[in-house]
């Protein structure tokens, strides 16, 4: 990054200027030459997937893979990479965590590729350990040769406390000396054998800048999961090639941001009367976005470079293999343009084809189910009120509290608890179901639904990106006669929550409080009334659950 930072715009690559902006991407031609026929190394790509390969083959500087939720994008990325390698490139393969690289790792490596996994062992995977440049320094034969030195060393260490003539003692010390600078010789030389023999490397984004990779180049790098990632962290490993491909869905959640421009942070606490500003925010969530102007840390690389250079840089993935097509329908038509397509496989499968006994029941023939909580009688609470009062009344709440404070809703988690109850009471496992919330406050309060049912997942919206269950139950919370929704109205806050079921999704939340938020939570709630199987709650039954 010095580097980068010392260099003139003279000194700039092609590859540079076009992520600065400074030049726009070469065109890539319908029938580029250099890619030629592409001999798949998985036939049943589908074509959506076959053409995302082939435009990364044949851009020139940057290529952005937009793969939608379970549309396969790890799946294209693993046959990109087997196509580089094809063409004798060597490719950096990068992610913005640990298990995002594993995950590429343990789908690369029945395929026999030359890899290497940089990281710490104790943070990997232990199915990708035999991978990582520990474990093959130390089972190399040059790992055999500082294994040697080593033991030379411990040998030294050991016949130190056995002698007690200080001449011999320091005799010892001087072979000592001259052990350790072998020994780190030899184990530098042994790494850089390693890294520079190998056609792929994989590495989280920050490790990427480590000294193992210290003036190694490579003619491709890709990075995972981009749309999740800082764009400072991209610039680590981008610095060694001149070609990147980023893969990543800018519609769901980008980075978490645990700190906030102090300037904007003084201001807004200043102007509240409010010192403790919210330490911790999503950069779309905590963060008032009347605060943010311009690029920010929330304006990722693959934001900017869409932005930058337009749709010709991307190729979207289309068909998906995770949702049932009634759950796919509303992301789909309002977020993707109305061109993500459910494969057959998945299109129309139901809870209760699962591969055990279900029972045949409403719940479990119901691929997409509202429970309306409109009418006042499930008041949301501040995390740290014990009531808003009754009659879906809430004491006017301040904007400080809307992004500083977390929200419960009690008599919701009893809606929860009945509906996880009937599923099952009808054969669903609770392995297969998850409950998710954009709030914490609400998991506390869900929590002993673990007890209750040993299996079940827990977890926040922003925690269950890139996650898929059977069965999702989503608690939206808010209730009350402001209509005010906080940050519940981001729409790619609402799009991981619509996008993690694949045969049954639940929806239980105030229409009336919900509908005031925003246009597209207004579309949300009136797609759900008519689309979905529309249900008021019993309160009857449901004083037995709370």
């Amino acid at each position: 990054m010095e580097r980068l930072a010392k260099m003139e715009e003279r000194e700039y690559s092609a590859f540079i200027r076009v992520l600065f902006g400074l030049s726009s991407p070469s065109s890539v031609p319908l029938d580029d030459a250099e890619v030629g026929e592409i001999e798949w190394v998985d036939p049943m790509l589908n074509d959506s997937q076959k053409e995302a390969v082939r435009f990364a083959l044949a851009s020139s500087e940057i290529a952005l893979i937009h793969g939608p939720p379970g549309t396969g994008k790890t799946h294209t990325l693993i046959e990109l990479i087997l196509q580089l390698l094809k063409r004798n490139l060597r490719i950096l393969v990068c992610g913005p965590s640990n298990i995002s690289v594993d995950n590429i790792v343990e789908r690369l490596a029945p395929h026999k590729v030359p890899l290497i996994r940089l990281g710490h062992p104790a943070r990997l995977l232990p199915s990708v350990l035999n991978h990582s440049l520990d474990v093959l320094t130390r089972t190399s034969e040059a790992g055999a040769i500082v294994k040697d030195v080593r033991a030379e060393m411990e040998a030294k260490q050991a016949s130190i406390r056995k002698t007690r003539n200080g001449r011999e003692r320091r005799a010892i010390y001087a072979d000592l000396k001259v052990l350790r600078k072998e020994y780190r010789e030899r184990e530098r030389r042994c790494v850089s054998s390693l890294v520079a023999g190998s056609k792929v490397v994989l590495a989280t984004l920050h490790g990427a800048g480590g000294f193992q990779l210290r003036g190694e180049k490579f003619d491709v790098v890709i990075i995972d999961e981009a749309s999740q990632a800082l764009e400072a962290q991209c610039w680590v490993p981008l610095l060694a090639a001149n070609k990147a491909v980023c893969a990543g869905d800018h519609l769901q959640l980008p980075p978490t941001i645990k700190s906030l421009n102090m300037k904007s942070k003084n201001a807004s606490a200043s102007k509240k009367g409010n010192d403790a500003a919210a330490s911790t925010a999503t950069a779309t969530g905590s963060v008032a976005a009347a605060t943010i102007k311009g690029a920010t840390l929330e304006t990722t690389l693959f934001d900017r470079l869409l932005k930058l250079h337009g749709p010709s840089i991307k190729r979207m993935l289309t068909t998906q293999y995770r949702m049932h097509e009634k759950i796919m329908r509303f992301p789909s038509d309002e977020l993707y343009e109305g061109k993500l397509i459910a494969a057959d496989a998945v299109k129309a499968r139901l809870l209760k084809d699962l591969p055990y006994e279900v029972e045949t029941a409403d719940d479990t023939t119901e691929p997409l189910v509202f429970i309306d909580t409109q009418g006042g009688d499930f008041p949301e609470k501040n995390e740290d009120e014990q009531d808003t009062g009754g009659g879906g009344g809430s004491k006017k709440l301040t904007k400080s509290s809307l992004y500083g404070d977390s929200k419960s809703n009690e008599m919701e988690a009893a809606l929860v608890r009945q509906h996880v109850r009937s599923l099952v009471d009808a054969g669903v496992k609770p392995e297969d179901i998850a409950v998710v919330t954009p709030y914490n406050a609400q998991l506390a309060v869900l929590a002993p639904l673990k007890e209750a049912f040993p299996g079940i997942e827990l977890g926040s919206v922003d925690g269950f990106q890139g996650r898929e269950k059977e069965a999702v139950i989503v608690s939206l919370v808010r209730s009350n006669a402001d209509g005010e929704v906080g940050f519940l109205g981001e729409k790619r806050r609402l799009n991981v929550a619509m996008t993690r079921p694949k045969r049954s999704l639940t929806v239980i939340g105030d229409s009336e409080t919900v509908k005031k938020g925003s246009k597209f939570l207004k579309g949300w709630m009136e797609f759900l009334e008519e689309n979905a199987d529309l249900r008021y709650p019993d309160l009857a039954s449901l004083a037995q659950e709370a």
